[in-house]
């Protein structure tokens, strides 16, 4: 017979973590773009690279931010779910 265990709390834990690490992300971005936003007035090849550059890296970043809160919402499900076939099937042996 095959045995499935959940952790509950390592699921919630999973779930936490994927979203605190997705508000770490959006607001390390945020201080950057309040950093560069101090030097916007600069006229420079570097300058004019850099915000070249990150006009790309902020589109995959915006993906990447998709695809944690989509992991982090799909873990959380994970657990629902779990806990309530758990008490469905605890009912079934309730006395």
């Amino acid at each position: 017979m095959t045995e499935i265990r959940v952790n509950y709390g390592a699921m919630s834990a999973g779930h936490e973590d994927l979203v605190a690490t997705w508000a770490r992300i959006e607001a390390h971005l945020a201080e950057l773009d309040a950093a560069i936003a101090q030097a916007g007035d600069m006229r420079s090849e570097a300058l004019a690279s850099y915000l070249g550059l990150k006009a790309r890296w902020d589109a995959s970043a915006a993906d990447r931010q998709v695809t944690l809160r989509a992991l982090a919402n799909a873990v959380d499900s994970a657990a629902q779910t779990y806990r309530e076939v758990d008490a469905a099937a605890a009912a079934q042996f309730a006395v």
